[in-house]
């Protein structure tokens, strides 16, 4: 018995293949095991999520054997196999749902499993730069809001979180950018312009900016550091500074500049405040992208909403010790 176990190919294709699969998935994982990790946990949330369909299929059409009618099917019975057709949908259809629900997680309150290393790594490098912040958890949810497609992604929070067009690339935990124009040549390039910031990037380089999670979390801070201090001194209130500097991360320091004299030439408007007078003074594109859904105006101001009214909150304890 136990030699017929471990001769038949179904064994070997059932378990043995995905043994090697997996250690080999664990071998290569650049977040060591914890993309892997996350990849398992959806496997099994969908394994959960076929599994309840199946039982509630079983509730639902209980005097329904189903098995008698795949082989009247098969026989050519089309009654049988229209009754087969329904019920393979309705399962189907029910481990959507279940797996969708599995898969939901709360914004406001879910930490993604590698935040729970890299968010404090990025504080500490927040302590030898700023200790000054007056948000300082803003930082790892402006990290959240950049590499997060979701919650539970493999590159969510991920060094190796990765956007590329064939005229743009996004690299890491903060989408540090470069573009290009149609000929090829840089149009733009985000990791050469913060290495002038910070002398502690002169290591840095595109060739090795997805090996340096600690050079990618510096960045960060350096970046918005350097908009807090040239802005604060035109912008007395700290919170109101991050919000406009969170919005010059996401869509560059001149055009927030640009929308701030805009909105000090409007009446009501008062250039000192981004929430409700800023905010509404969008110069950017309200043309919405192809593949995006949104215009550069509406991704620019989700940005700073998400940052600072969505995501912050759960990443206060980080810092609640060191600071």
């Amino acid at each position: 018995m136990i030699k017929n176990f471990f001769t038949r190919k179904r064994t070997w294709g059932v378990w043995g293949i995905p043994v090697v699969v997996i250690a080999l998935l664990f071998w290569t994982d650049p977040d060591r095991g914890g993309s892997t990790r996350d990849m398992l946990m959806n496997f099994i949330t969908v394994g959960i999520a076929f599994t309840a369909a199946h039982f509630l299929r079983k509730f639902v059409f209980d005097y329904i054997k189903l098995s008698d009618h795949v082989k009247e099917a098969k026989n050519g019975n089309i009654a049988s196999a229209i009754i087969v057709l329904a019920v393979t949908i309705f399962i189907c259809v029910a481990a959507l749902i279940f797996s969708t629900r599995a898969h939901a997680q709360d914004v406001r309150t879910y930490v993604p499993a590698a935040a729970e290393r890299y968010c404090p790594m990025l504080q500490d490098q927040r302590s030898q730069l700023w200790q000054g912040h007056p948000m300082p958890a803003a930082l790892c949810s402006l990290v959240e809001q950049e590499s997060c497609i979701d919650l539970k992604h493999s590159k969510c929070w991920s060094p190796v979180s990765r956007l590329k067009t064939d005229r743009e690339e996004g690299a890491g935990f903060g989408q540090i950018t470069r573009a290009y124009n149609k000929d090829g040549s840089i149009r733009f390039d985000a990791l050469a312009a913060t290495k002038l910031l910070d002398a502690g990037l002169s290591e840095w380089s595109w060739s090795n900016v997805y090996q340096r999670p600690d050079l990618q979390l510096r960045a960060i801070v350096v970046i918005n550091r350097d908009c807090y201090m040239r802005l604060s001194r035109l912008v007395k209130e700290p919170s109101e500074v991050l919000r406009m500097c969170d919005a010059a991360y996401n869509g560059g320091y001149a055009g927030m500049q640009s929308e701030r004299r805009a909105c000090g030439q409007r009446p009501g408007c008062d250039p000192q405040k981004w929430v409700g007078n800023v905010e509404h003074v969008c110069l950017k594109s309200k043309v919405r992208w192809k593949g995006y859904g949104q215009s550069a105006c509406e991704i620019n101001r989700e940005h700073v909403f998400n940052v600072f009214d969505v995501r912050y909150q759960k990443y206060v304890r980080f810092v609640q010790v060191k600071t």
